[in-house]
């Protein structure tokens, strides 16, 4: 399994030597999206429908042919044959309905594909910002590792000299332990973030511009989901329209020609036929298709009043977790400072012999921790940012 991983990795490294921007990784993570690419392969399916209802019949052109004789009874050469082509026509105000569900299927599945490219674009900052925190964690357990076997080092030599006990070798020798233990189980944490980045782009490196500026604003009528949702209300408006204007099956205007002759001894006349032939409306036909168009009409009201009232709250929420985020970061800052302050006395002190190996351990604790606070904080900020900016509906 972990051979597995490593090499997916190192084929996704293998595949760039230099960071790409976040909207060239989008592009990239929607070319290996199977829903994208459905959404895309429907392109072809939405243009078919406009050409269909821009056709000047709704349907197909029948050949229409008969022929009869009395052959096999008296024999006395009757003969009669037809040739017709039958036309199927448009209700009035029917094409005009269904260029317009056309149109307007369109346009709302452009707006789908918009919709969806934003959702995986959210994926993908939030794989970004997954990868950027296992990799700070990665960095501050190498560091506290490789000071802990330093201290460890230096105590093992000041216990041969008899100026500390063997209970603060076995303290420091403790502490080393501890920071190798967290550095092996944070890697984990570490790789299954890059293998779930690497999975999703295609490649390993990160966005050059990752760190996203953002700038607070109210809702938008323009953001993708909620214009997806208003287009997929004007698409079932469209279609009750077309319900409206479809009472009945096609009309049929049939024109053929007739050749025939009574018996063997007359000559043979032709003529001419036009027929029309005009369905009637039944409410057995109409009202389930109207009672369906109607359903999905309401459906996708409702739809869009809850997308909106969905998005207003993200967008709340996004706009306060910044907030807020800053107000942490400030906080992370002031904290990492005192700590290092106070590492550093306690550090002096330790070496003139003036401190025990306990609080020098405890203030390296702290010290770390606050670091570590710091750097996840900075972390923090960047996804709000990432997330106002998903919330508001910004594309890379």
């Amino acid at each position: 399994m972990r051979r597995t991983i490593f090499l997916i990795l190192s084929l996704a490294l293998a595949q760039t030597t230099h960071a790409a921007s976040l909207r060239a990784l989008l592009d990239r993570a929607w070319a290996n999206n199977p829903q994208a690419q459905t959404l895309e392969a429907r392109r072809g399916e939405s243009a078919a429908q406009g050409v269909a209802a821009d056709s000047l019949l709704p349907g197909a052109p029948a050949l229409v042919l008969s022929h009869r004789s009395d052959q096999l009874q008296q024999n006395n050469g009757q003969r009669e044959s037809y040739v017709g082509l039958a036309l199927p026509l448009w209700l009035p105000g029917q094409r005009d309905a269904r260029q317009s569900q056309a149109q307007t299927d369109q346009s709302a599945l452009e707006a789908g594909i918009k919709a969806q490219r934003l959702k995986l674009a959210g994926e993908l900052r939030e794989a970004v910002w997954q990868v950027k925190r296992a990799q700070a964690q990665s960095s501050i357990d190498a560091e506290r590792t490789q000071t802990a076997r330093i201290l460890a080092e230096d105590v093992a030599k000041r216990v041969q000299a008899g100026e500390l006990a063997k209970t603060d070798l076995n303290l420091a020798q403790n502490e080393w332990r501890g920071a190798q233990a967290a550095q092996l189980q944070n890697r984990i944490a570490l790789l299954q973030a890059q293998q779930a980045y690497a999975t999703l782009t295609g490649v390993a490196e990160l966005p050059e511009d990752g760190a996203e500026n953002a700038q607070a604003q109210a809702l938008q009528d323009s953001h993708p989901l909620l214009e997806q949702a208003r287009l997929n209300v004007a698409s079932a408006q469209a279609q009750v329209r077309v319900t409206g204007e479809s009472q009945r099956e096609h009309p049929e205007l049939e024109l053929g020609t007739f050749r025939e002759r009574g018996n063997a001894n007359e000559s043979y006349n032709n003529s001419i036929e036009l027929k029309l032939r005009i369905p009637l409306a039944t409410a057995a036909r109409n009202q389930p298709p109207q009672a369906a168009a109607q359903t999905a009409l309401t459906s996708a009201q409702s739809e869009y009043a809850r997308t909106r009232l969905m998005l207003e709250y993200q967008l709340q929420q996004a706009q306060q977790a910044l907030l807020n985020a800053d107000q942490l970061l400030d906080l992370a800052r002031q904290q990492r400072n005192a700590a290092q302050e106070n590492l550093g006395l306690i550090q002096k002190a330790f070496t003139l012999g003036e401190a025990d190996l306990f609080v020098l351990l405890r203030a390296r604790s702290a010290a770390f921790d606050a670091e570590q606070n710091f750097q996840q904080q900075e972390i923090a900020q960047g996804l709000a940012r990432a997330r106002l900016n998903q919330a508001q509906g910004v594309l890379p």
